[in-house]
């Protein structure tokens, strides 16, 4: 439930945003900048916040991120300027990512491992609806008044209260570690590939699709309607892919959904001018398809690791997503500068096929398949690495020898004592 509260809030006001500052007249390249600091503010959390949950616990923790939240939707409603703004998403995308990592930790070492793939179906259910949901928001205020800011505000600190509630002080912190960033890429290039790109593709979606839509002259209801249905069409093909994930080599599915998303934005680009409902129901269809391209690349990089190597493995690909979050709000932006801002959508067509020409480049450079050894295809949400662990199949304990032994080391390469490492 706190989850679903603070999600509302916080899922609405990354619209209102970007929307409030393109009020006041800055160009899309400054949006762009913006946006781009509240996802390296993410990554940046991802990195630390684990440690601070193993020092004070999951309740405070949550309780922190949750007034620290509240404290800069005030401070930001003082002064509309790129600068402190700027900073201000920064603070809020940190405290996002607290929140992804509270509650997702706290699920995973609650739960036995019969039921975490339900938990973890339930949990993508409610985190997707919450985002969607929060859109709709948009239509109950006015850009230039405070109910915004109110109403994040609100939201945010009544999150506090389900989680203060429980019972239980909340369980015993997680360790895990990333693996060295350059040997993962030079295992199994295709799947960072598709990480990088993919936080470069939803990233640019959440941060200046409303700017697209303004700009095309959409009402409030109507970019309400685009950013909500294009979030919960998100739900559509996770597991159907998934499952075809699972019967085909993943490689391949990949580059046909890549495929699918170039030929979706391309339709998209050519002819989002025609209809409203025809944006619509394409931007919902985009939805369904590129919300499934991260967790995609994730199981198909995790299909060339053992098992006690996944949250290595998981942990570095999060730091790649997030590099690509960071980077595609700035280049979406420059596009639309200087070509107009319907090349938004250009844009995400021709990160698409590079995905394909470059993933078809490498399976012809390098013959060799892990195809052999699957792992169950995981519709990890997009904020942090701890939803592997929910996967039933996905055994903590497990120890055993992997081919590659090279030791782990932490995404900043110092290198440290792995005491359960096999020789």
């Amino acid at each position: 439930m706190s989850l679903v509260i603070v999600m509302l809030g916080n899922g609405f006001f990354n619209t209102f945003s970007s929307l409030r500052i393109a009020e006041e007249g800055y160009d899309n390249i400054v949006i762009g900048l913006v946006n781009s600091a509240y996802y390296l503010g993410m990554m940046v959390g991802c990195l630390y916040i684990e440690k601070l949950i193993s020092r004070i616990g999951h309740i405070r923790a949550f309780a922190i991120f949750a007034s620290i939240n509240s404290l800069v939707f005030l401070f930001q409603g003082f002064y509309i300027h790129p600068i402190p703004w700027g900073f201000f998403r920064l603070l809020t995308g940190f405290c996002s990512s607290g929140f992804f990592i509270v509650i997702e930790s706290w699920m995973l070492l609650s739960t036995s491992s019969r039921y975490r793939g339900k938990l973890l179906s339930l949990y993508m259910l409610t985190l997707y609806f919450a985002q969607g949901l929060g859109q709709f928001i948009l239509n109950a205020v006015s850009l230039k008044s405070i109910f915004p800011y109110v109403i994040a505000i609100g939201l945010s600190s009544l999150s506090v209260l389900p989680v203060s509630m429980m019972k239980s002080s909340g369980p015993l912190g997680l360790d895990h570690s990333s693996l060295n960033l350059w040997k993962l890429i030079k295992k199994a290039p295709i799947g960072p590939l598709g990480c990088f790109l993919a936080g470069m593709i939803m990233s640019s979606f959440y941060g200046l699709t409303p700017i697209f839509a303004k700009n095309i002259h959409l009402s409030l209801f109507q970019i309400s309607q685009v950013m909500g249905g294009t979030i919960l069409g998100g739900l559509v093909l996770q597991w159907p892919i998934g499952h075809l994930s699972d019967i085909f080599p993943r490689k391949y599915v990949l580059i046909a959904v890549s495929s699918l998303l170039f030929i979706i934005t391309s339709i998209l680009f050519l002819f989002y001018s025609s209809s409203y409902w025809f944006l619509l129901l394409f931007m919902i269809i985009f939805g369904s398809v590129a919300f499934t391209f991260y967790p995609l690349s994730i199981s198909y990089t995790c299909d060339y690791f053992a098992q006690h190597r996944v949250i290595g493995v998981t942990s570095s690909l999060l730091i790649i997503y997030g590099i690509g979050c960071v980077l595609g709000p700035i280049a979406s932006s420059s596009a639309m500068q200087f070509f107009g801002p319907s090349y938004l959508l250009l844009t995400f067509a021709i990160l698409s096929i590079l995905f394909v020409i470059i993933a078809l480049f490498l399976i012809k450079k390098n013959k060799q398949s892990a195809e052999d050894d699957l792992t169950e295809y995981l519709p990890t949400p997009r904020a942090t690495a701890l939803g592997y662990y929910l996967d039933p199949k996905v055994d903590t304990e497990d120890k055993e020898d992997f081919e590659d032994e090279e030791g782990e080391i932490d995404p900043l390469y110092e290198e440290y004592e792995d005491d359960d490492e096999q020789d």
